[in-house]
Order: C-alpha cells, then structure tokens, then sequence
C-alpha cells in the first residue's frame, strides 16, 4: 500500500483551526511533557487570570460566550454567516441569535444538563493547548430531536508524527478536583466499553461533522483517515481528553492588598496551586486505573475557578437568557482525596447502530 501525501491534510485541519486567545483568560500553572515519563496521565493545570487580587471569572464566561459562534454551529453555517455578515453587517445581529438559539433548544430538550459552560471550555482549551481542530459541532447535533443526547462532547484532531491523532473530549464541572476525575474516568470507560458508541462517533464524524466544508482532494483525505473500518491501515492514534472545570479552595488563601507589583497574587495563586500537580495526576491515574483505561492514551485539563456555579451563571448571563430550568447548583464533597472507584463491568457491544440524521 502506498503511503498517501498527507500534506494536504495537514493543511487542511489546521485551516479548521478558529481564532483562540484563551491564554488572555487561563494560566497554564503546570503541564506534562508529551514523553513525560511514568504511567499518566499526561496532566495540566489552569486557572482563572487576575485584576489584581481578584479571579476574572466573568472575563472568563464573556469569552466563553463569545466562542460559542465557533462551538455551536457546523462549520459551513459558520462560513454562511460570515459571507452574510461582510456583505451586510446587520446579519451580525443572526449570528449571536443563531448561537444562542443553540443553547436554548438545548436545554429545553435536556433541562437536568449542567455542563455546557464546561464542553465550550474544553473546546477552547484542546483547540489552544493541543492545536486540534473540532472536526464535529456536537452542540448542533444534540439539539436535534433525532439525535440522542449521549455520547462524547467533542471531537477534535490534528495529524502530527506520522498519524492522525483523535481527541475524544469529556467535558466536566464539579465541586472537586476528584470528584470531577472521577465522572472523567467513569465517562471514559463507558464510552471505551462500548463499541458501538465507539464507530458511531467516527461515523458522525464522517456523515455531519466539518470536514464537509474542506475542498476536494483534502476532504476526501481526511473522511478516508477516518474510515476505521474501510481504511483499516492508515494510521491513526486516539487521545482521551478530560477538561475538568473545578471550585479550588486555594482562591480563599489570599494576600494582603498593597501598592506593590500587582501580579503578586496572581503569582502567589499559581504557585500555590502548581503544588497540587503531583497530588491531581495521582487522583486521575487512580481513577483510570480503577476503571480499566490506558492513562497514557488519556490526558487531563484541571481548571480550576473559584466557584464552578458562578461561571455557569454568568455565562449565561452573558448570553442574555436565564439559568434554564430545574438546573441547579453543582454539589458534592469538597475535599480532594482520592476516593475509592467502584469497578465497571465492560459491556461491548458490536456492530454499528444506524445514526438519524
């Protein structure tokens, strides 16, 4: 078998990169080298930037909202509403509308979910931190009423050191570091054990995700290197990744305000919380090992703000509409020590279920 030139598709997924300037809202406090030694798995820590003394957590969910546009919609309606905009600059006023919309239709069908602030953050931060394009909106998707609800909460790729590397992203909001690596590691398994969700998210990758919006030949290209089963020998590698958006105490053990350089306490926060990288990967390792997962195809993204129900409320009011209802405020022990996993029964199941478009 030949060996295909795969610069075309390089092109190609990095033209689906969007703008990202996440770093402007999150520091990087601690982040494991991609041949990092050990068992996994790989892990980085981020929070919130300062004024001064205090988080910018509505900075923070500003942006968010912002990169909604990019999240929510299918790349080819992004481009519809771009060429509109340039020749009309009222369709701007669509464009927000379209997103928001999104948002609405989603909750109205699914009032018990909580965690979309914390898909939109996971989006921004693969897109950032790993360089890896959304090749699926999953927002569009879940708001249909023939799609079902379940499944990853995004899927992201880059080809890099002679394969396609697939980021299947679990997103997380939760009152705990572990608390949080614990629903990440229990998603994981279920979604890991169960080969029919498994090929079902490379065929929504193919049938209704964004490589639609790339030219002939890349499209092409691409689609073949995510036909496991037609193209069995092209290469690929898989990522599990969990963003974990958490409320860390450490935002509570502050210091005195003086006139003196004003990143002091952004910088006394990040070195506090820089200590806890040991302890966060054991947690996440723990709880992978515990559920039959390969750390080191797995990492994990702790963000941790002041208080995950606080983000989740302003992002929604910088979308302009009220906390939807029955949602209610993320709970659960605040301590972070490892807790005992209960093992899970993999149930695999073959052949692959027919997805409603």
């Amino acid at each position: 078998m030949s060996v295909p030139d795969v610069s075309p598709l390089i092109a190609a997924l990095q033209a689906l990169l969007n703008p990202s300037k996440v770093d402007e809202h999150l520091v990087c406090a601690g982040a494991d080298a991609s041949d990092a030694a050990g068992e996994g798995p790989r892990t980085f820590l981020l929070h919130v930037r300062f004024n001064e003394d205090l988080p910018k957590i509505e900075d923070l969910a500003r942006y968010l909202w912002e990169q909604c546009f990019y999240y929510a919609l299918p790349r080819r309606r992004q481009l519809a509403l771009k060429k509109e905009a340039e020749n009309d600059p009222s369709a701007m006023l669509r464009v927000g509308k379209a997103a928001r919309d999104a948002f609405i239709a989603f909750n109205e069908k699914n009032p018990s979910r909580a965690s979309e602030v914390a898909e939109v953050l996971a989006y921004c931060v693969v897109q950032h931190y790993l360089d890896a394009s959304q090749v699926v909106a999953k927002m569009g998707l879940k708001t249909s009423s023939n799609m079902p609800v379940h499944g990853l909460d995004g899927v992201h790729a880059k080809y890099e050191n002679g394969a396609l590397t697939i980021y299947f992203l679990e997103a997380k909001l939760a009152k705990s570091a572990n608390g949080g690596a614990k629903d990440y590691a229990e998603s994981a398994s279920n979604f890991l054990s169960n080969r029919s969700q498994y090929l079902r998210e490379y065929q929504i990758v193919s049938e209704l995700g964004n490589l639609d919006a790339l030219e002939e030949p890349e499209r092409q290209l691409a689609l073949d290197h995510f036909d496991i089963l037609g193209k069995p020998k092209l290469h690929r590698r898989e990522r599990y990744i969990g963003v974990i958006c958490y409320s860390e105490k450490k935002y509570g053990d502050k210091l005195t305000v003086t006139d003196g350089p004003i990143d002091v306490h952004e910088k006394h926060f990040t070195t506090t919380y820089t200590a806890k990288h040991g302890h966060h990967r054991a947690a996440a390792l723990k709880h992978l090992k515990n559920n039959g997962a390969t750390p080191r195809k797995c990492m994990v993204f702790y963000v941790a703000v002041p208080d995950v129900n606080a983000l989740r409320k302003s992002f929604y009011q910088e979308m302009g509409v009220p906390l939807p209802a029955g949602m209610e405020d993320i709970d659960g022990p605040d301590e972070d020590e490892a807790a005992e996993v209960d093992q899970l029964e993999a149930v695999v199941t073959v052949g692959l279920e027919e997805t409603s478009t």
